[in-house]
């Protein structure tokens, strides 16, 4: 039942306590329009985050090297460390129960590519076959590489989207020869990366290629990893961080690095940053 009095009684009080009306409206409307921005800004972040992980394996582990930072055992700080192909073979025998994907990387910066009268500077990445799954790279015609075109050392080249489009433009790349540096390479297929243009500016070719082309000797850049899923999140996540522990632990034993030293040997466990992220936004 509508109650008049009642109504005339709030809206006189509004007339005596004008400017206290107007400070709690105000401070109404701004509570609002705060939690307004703030879940607007949570579901950004969150889409935002989610759309970054697209572009790799969620439970992907990437090691790289840099400098020493600390003297150890009698050897100067500043020294440059070099991963070669058996830390790599080494880590994906000890692990291999735990290790899903993996693949060491040789990775040429700016490689000159050219077909006909087109060219341009790609990235040039010498790999092995379960690279497409750490990359989440998908096949849009033709094939990855496969172990024979690394055992056999095979010219052969897996060329993103982006550079079908600058060299190739509407004709078929399948089977025709592109030049990588000016050396020959037959091109068996062409990805897409849900990282869009960047990750599509590149190139791949057997890492056994890259090395013997490219003056690499057994030199690795990168190594990457995906380990195989537990049970549940935490599960899978405590096994990752404690992968990625040891990665370091043994690399750092191999090539004489100071247990302390933070520099010389770099881990990146997507699902740590992905715990992170998620927490922030949980908080939010």
């Amino acid at each position: 039942m509508f109650d008049i009095e009642r109504w005339q009684e709030i809206f006189d009080t509004i007339r005596k306590n004008k400017l206290r009306t107007f400070l709690t409206g105000v401070s109404v409307a701004s509570g609002i329009f705060i939690l307004v921005i703030l879940l607007a800004l949570g579901q950004g972040m969150q889409n935002g985050i989610s759309k970054e992980f697209e572009q790799d394996a969620t439970n992907r582990v990437a090691v790289w090297s840099g400098v020493t930072s600390v003297e150890y055992k009698g050897l100067n700080p500043g020294r440059f460390i070099q991963m070669r192909n058996e830390d790599f073979d080494y880590l994906k025998e000890k692990f291999e129960d735990d290790i899903e994907f993996k693949s060491s990387i040789y990775r040429i910066w700016s490689g000159l590519a050219s077909y006909k009268k087109e060219n341009g500077s790609y990235r040039i990445e010498g790999v092995y076959p379960d690279y497409q799954f750490i990359e989440n790279a998908s096949m849009t015609s033709g094939r990855f590489l496969n172990i024979d075109d690394h055992k056999h050392i095979e010219k052969v080249a897996v060329i993103g989207y982006r550079v079908q489009q600058d060299l190739f433009k509407k004709e078929d790349p399948i089977g025709k020869t592109v030049k990588l540096s000016g050396i020959n390479f037959k091109v068996v297929g062409v990805y897409t990366d849900p990282g869009g243009e960047r990750e599509e500016n590149r190139i791949f070719i057997p890492l056994s290629t890259s090395q013997r082309v490219f003056n690499g000797s057994n030199i690795v850049r990168n190594m990457g990893f995906t380990l195989k899923p537990k049970a549940t999140f935490d599960e899978t996540l405590a096994t990752s961080e404690v992968f990625s522990e040891e990665l370091q632990r043994i690399l750092k034993q191999r090539h004489t690095i100071a247990p302390e030293d933070t520099s010389a040997i770099n881990v990146f466990n997507t699902l740590t940053e992905v715990k992170r992220f998620f927490d922030l936004i949980t908080m939010i």
